[in-house]
């Protein structure tokens, strides 16, 4: 990414006994586990729920039934030694299969080679000092919504 560009990001929250799916990132600029929800870039011409759509199947090879908007976030950060500025969109959806729900973790390879783990981790987790839900200020979305209950 140039350095000098914002970056738009749709993303999926998927809960399931209050767990939550994501890619799981140690940040090394900040000492913290970054837990990052499925999705990606917003290409030009696209609406974040087109990417939205289109990055979940990319990624997982999943679809879902529905999807509804949780909140736009600006964040300003560094990952790994990559300063970004990204603006996300992050979406609850559901998936059609129930199976997509049964498995612990799942690796997968993107188009340019970057591999990828997914997860479900206990939201209790996410809680802790050494941890991230990212974007900041999501998981206080998710747990005033009551999404992570149940």
């Amino acid at each position: 990414m140039n350095a000098e560009s914002i970056r738009v990001r749709a993303s999926a929250v998927f809960i399931s006994r209050n767990r939550i799916l994501v890619h799981v990132v140690e940040n090394q600029d900040d000492g913290k586990v970054w837990h990052i929800p499925p999705g990606g870039g917003v290409q030009y011409g696209e609406s974040s729920a087109e990417a939205l759509k289109r990055e979940i199947e990319e990624e997982l090879g999943w679809s879902f039934s529905e999807a509804y908007l949780i909140g736009s976030f600006e964040s300003c950060h560094s990952i790994n030694g990559v300063k970004e500025h990204e603006i996300s969109f992050v979406y609850f959806a559901e998936p059609v299969s129930d199976s997509s729900r049964s498995f612990t973790s799942i690796e997968v390879v993107e188009d340019n080679g970057k591999e990828k783990r997914f997860l479900w981790i206990d939201l209790e987790t996410l809680k802790q000092p050494t941890s991230i839900l990212y974007p900041e200020g999501l998981l206080e979305k998710i747990v005033a919504r009551g999404q992570g209950e149940g």
